[in-house]
């Protein structure tokens, strides 16, 4: 049905030359022409050319990083360090038919708090450029760059659960919070490695979505491959999942999930089983504030002084606020009157980051 909707959707499209790069900005261009090509949608030559070349070269990038991943595994199991892979690489080989088809720029390990040094420390040894933190603090996350690999250098970041880093509003930063079952493991060629199980992975990937959702701009897009991810865990595991458990103790994801099923369509096998009701789309989806801090406040030259104050406190859409929120309909208008004395709140805590405090 949806490779059938697909072709139907495309019959009387015409904005061919700017797919691609729309496509790639928003993170889905192997994704978008492993579905195209599926569908058997006639599409100008050009434009397949192009989406094939991204998918090949996305293809490349990944086949590299898994490549570091496994000789970082054999570093860590010789010292009995067992990291947890997170997003963008556990994604793609778990979830994804063809791992290319899930793009990421860097590799995300997940560590227990009195890992994270040791384990950076090995790769520093190994020839990985390493960014030691300056503090004695151990950030959230630790930059590593591997050795070139066929003139690429991938990116790693080891992260860790800090109970004392703060979210730029001032509340405890959870987005590694909450990995407290045993992980799964997950093939990659004829090696192993671990990820969340199903129902911590969703739970992860809402809160790094919202994370990430403050800064999202029409220059720099929600990226699209997130939802994706998203919709992924839902659909694979729909019949495992603790719907009971999301419904009472989550319901911002249920929430969002809502929104994301207003925009792609829910398998009919599924309707029953997913408790997300067809909703039409929210209105202003797509539309992205154009203030502080989805820019830097350096940026206000680029609109003037008053209309960068201005569009720093307008209400948000009701998309926006429904995704950002985690909240339902009913609540919206509440939202829109509420959102600004939530941007008097930022303003507060970047004072306070800005002055040192909290800081050692």
């Amino acid at each position: 049905m949806f490779d059938a909707q697909l072709k139907d959707q495309v019959r009387n499209f015409i904005a061919w030359n700017e797919l691609p790069a729309q496509a790639e900005a928003y993170g889905m261009a192997p994704l978008l022409w492993h579905h195209l090509r599926r569908s058997s949608a006639k599409l100008p030559v050009e434009t397949e050319r192009v989406l094939r070349g991204l998918y090949l070269r996305h293809r490349l990038n990944n086949q590299i990083s898994a490549a570091a991943l496994i000789e970082i595994l054999e570093i860590f199991g010789a010292a009995g360090i067992q990291p947890v892979i997170l997003k963008g690489l556990a994604m793609a080989y778990e979830y994804y038919p063809d791992p290319a088809l899930r793009p990421f720029c860097d590799i995300d390990l997940l560590f227990k708090q009195n890992e994270v040094l040791p384990a950076v420390h090995l790769l520093a040894d190994a020839g990985f450029q390493v960014e030691f933190p300056s503090s004695k603090r151990i950030p959230k996350s630790i930059i590593v760059i591997a050795p070139v690999r066929a003139g690429v250098r991938v990116n790693i970041e080891a992260h860790h659960y800090d109970p004392s880093a703060r979210l730029i509003d001032g509340s405890h930063d959870e987005e590694f919070k909450g990995f407290d079952s045993p992980p799964v493991p997950v093939t990659l060629d004829d090696k192993i490695f671990y990820a969340p199980t199903p129902q911590e992975t969703l739970l992860y990937l809402s809160r790094h979505f919202v994370h990430h959702f403050l800064r999202v701009t029409s220059e720099h897009p929600l990226q699209l491959k997130w939802v994706a991810d998203i919709i992924s865990v839902v659909e694979r595991h729909a019949n495992s999942l603790d719907w009971s458990d999301l419904q009472k103790n989550h319901p911002d994801l249920l929430n969002r999930l809502e929104v994301f099923y207003s925009l792609t369509p829910m398998p009919e096998a599924l309707r029953g089983i997913i408790p997300v009701p067809r909703i039409s789309p929210p209105v202003g989806c797509g539309q992205y504030p154009n203030g502080w801090p989805h820019y830097k406040i350096g940026q206000w030259k680029r609109f003037g002084f008053r209309r960068f104050l201005r569009r720093t406190f307008t209400p948000r859409s009701a998309w926006w606020l429904r995704l950002y929120y985690g909240i339902d309909e009913k609540r919206v208008f509440w939202y829109r009157l509420a959102h600004p004395l939530y941007v008097f709140k930022l303003v507060f805590w970047a004072v306070i980051d800005a002055i040192g405090w909290f800081k050692e």
